[in-house]
């Protein structure tokens, strides 16, 4: 455990605002990535990465420092975009029904001039584009897994730890991120 954290942890627990500061100057800018990483959207990263450092302030005291502070950090960022995908597929299911009610064509958020020319759009975007696209088609645990070692720099053991499943299994997703991800960018279709 990075002694400063356990310093800074300790400020915080005493109430102290400036140590609540540096530990979000610290540490905002590898929640908000892994936000985005996982979203492929600025702006519910924005909100995850906000979501994650309400609770953990909030919630310091439950820090026991058994693990670093990452871990226990990268925790709180899953758990955040899990509820904030919970709370999307209500809003969503919420407002596809209040859709479907309308008579007017125009309030049924679809138009089939949307679908003519998908191939054509498809074959325009950049690699970064085709590789944000495969990250959102990549599981959870694929995305996780992927940006842990790509992004992060973690070895097999850490990202087996700080995911709970076995090393065979973390190379696993990371073998299936890494080929649906490799054919996006070749530009090929294959999704398995």
């Amino acid at each position: 455990m990075d002694r400063t954290d356990l310093e800074i942890i300790r400020d915080i627990k005493a109430g102290s605002k400036d140590a609540a500061d540096r530990l979000i100057i610290k540490y905002q800018k590898r929640v908000y990535n892994m936000a985005f990483g996982l979203t492929s959207d600025y702006n519910k990263a924005w909100d995850i990465s906000q979501e994650v450092f309400i609770k953990v302030l909030r919630n310091i005291g439950s820090f026991r420092g058994d693990s670093s502070f990452w871990t226990y950090l990268y925790r709180i960022t899953m758990n955040a975009f899990y509820d904030n995908g919970r709370k999307q597929k209500v809003q969503s299911r919420f407002r596809n029904m209040t859709d479907m009610e309308s008579d007017d064509p125009d309030d049924r958020g679809f138009d089939i001039k949307d679908c003519i020319n998908i191939e054509e759009d498809y074959e325009k975007k950049s690699l970064k584009e085709k590789i944000t696209e495969a990250m959102g088609g990549l599981t959870d645990i694929q995305r996780q897994v992927f940006m842990l070692k790509n992004l992060e720099g973690y070895k097999i053991r850490e990202i087996a730890d700080m995911v709970g499943i076995s090393e065979g299994t973390v190379k696993s997703h990371l073998n299936r991120a890494m080929e649906k991800v490799k054919n996006a960018a070749d530009g090929g279709n294959k999704n398995e």
